[in-house]
């Protein structure tokens, strides 16, 4: 037997191996279009990645509860509670509305620490409705009953963060963070410094506190007079004056006595 040749498939036909006439041509449109979408929606979640930050790990931000210790690094810090109350800021002519929250800190570095810039400040933040995290606008402290700007090592501190509040400002809940601390270099110099996070939404912890109303102002006291002055004694009404009492030795008038007349006896006729 003779072998016979393969014939050639006719011009313009399908090749081997594929369905011909109309249903063959849209499935190999099919096939066409499916690589095409699935490019675009990889495309898609891509650019959506990029503009969330890439497939970096969200800042944690642990939750914590208020009046327990927490090391942040440089600082142990513990919350105590927040209010609204009247307080006259450094720059303030009267005073202001701010909203405080009372912390106990320790410092746990070798060096006295600042409670403003560059010190405790730096490692607090409040969150706005926005989203956004800002620092206090002043901190005050107290140690030893004496106020102070500073905490020394080991000597604990009573400080009070500030915000300013509005007039009408009424939250009645209150969100505090706290930053990390780390001793490593600037991006400006190769020494050794304690340093905080500041990116913004990393947090070594935050915590929601109640807010306390501001208290009623108190009424102003009265003002001294230098040379107060006496009211008048009343005086007591004169007593009525008696008659004259007779003095000793006086002579009394002689009493005079009248003796009854005897009647004379009459002549009879």
């Amino acid at each position: 037997m003779q072998p016979t040749a393969p014939v050639p498939p006719p011009p313009g036909g399908p090749s081997p191996g594929e369905p011909s006439g109309a249903g063959g041509s849209r499935a190999s449109a099919r096939r066409r279009l499916v690589p095409a979408a699935v490019a675009c929606a990889v495309a898609a979640v891509a650019a959506v990645t990029w503009a969330a930050g890439g497939f970096e790990e969200a800042p944690k931000q642990p939750v914590e509860r208020p009046g327990k210790a927490l090391d942040v690094g440089l600082f142990t810090v513990t919350v105590r509670d927040a209010r609204i109350g009247l307080v006259k800021g450094v720059f303030d002519s009267d005073p202001k509305r701010y909203l405080i929250v009372r912390m106990r800190v320790v410092n746990n570095g070798k060096e006295t620490e600042s409670l403003g810039d560059g010190g405790l400040t730096d490692g607090l933040a409040a969150r706005t409705k926005a989203g956004k995290w800002l620092e206090p606008d002043q901190v005050e402290g107290v140690a030893g009953g004496a106020k102070t700007d500073a905490v020394q090592p080991g000597l604990p501190v009573e400080a009070s963060a500030m915000w300013k509040a509005g007039p009408a400002d009424a939250p009645r809940r209150f969100t505090i963070g706290l930053r990390k601390w780390e001793y490593r270099t600037g991006f400006t110099d190769v020494s050794y410094n304690w340093l905080p996070d500041t990116e913004d939404g990393a947090l070594a912890a935050k915590m929601t506190l109640p807010v306390a109303a501001a208290a009623p102002a108190a009424a102003p006291a009265p003002t001294p007079t230098l040379f107060p002055t006496r009211a008048a004694r009343p005086t007591g009404t004169a007593r009525p004056t008696g008659t004259a009492r007779p003095t000793r030795g006086a002579t009394r008038p002689p009493a005079q006595r009248t003796r009854p007349a005897r009647p004379r006896p009459t002549a009879s006729p």
